[in-house]
């Protein structure tokens, strides 16, 4: 147990030494950001999300419909977690086949993780547009 640990360090230590640049190491961790915080980020993000309809529409309509709202974008931002949990998941694969730059990926663009807390998330294709 206490060489399977060792030698697991060792690999990480290896790979970041290896590949301090690379953009699918930071796809994983976008994944292991969005994946780890969602317990917080889905039902923050579900409530700010359902009171925020933008200026044009009126004061009482978001907080009129926020019973449905909330479980509605909850259930959205669910989803988006799943599919960065998805991507982690198969993240040991995507790494080995981008050793060379010419293979990079970008991280997935569901969450702007660079504007703030809670995210900024896509929207719903056909609902929110």
């Amino acid at each position: 147990m206490k060489n399977s640990v060792k030698a697991l360090a060792a690999l990480a230590a290896a790979a970041s030494l290896v590949l301090p640049g690379c953009g699918s190491l930071r796809r994983f961790g976008t994944d292991l950001a969005v994946v780890v915080t969602s317990p917080v980020t889905v039902p923050l993000s579900a409530v700010y999300d359902s009171l925020d309809w933008g200026k044009e529409t009126p004061g009482p309509t978001a907080v009129l419909l926020m019973p449905l709202n909330i479980p509605l974008h909850a259930i959205k931002h669910v989803a988006y977690t799943f599919v960065y949990a998805a991507d982690a998941v198969v993240a040991p694969i995507y790494l080995l086949a981008s050793i060379t730059p010419q293979n990079d990926l970008q991280p997935i663009s569901i969450y702007s993780l660079s504007n703030g807390y809670p995210w900024k998330s896509e929207p719903w294709p056909h609902f929110e547009e």
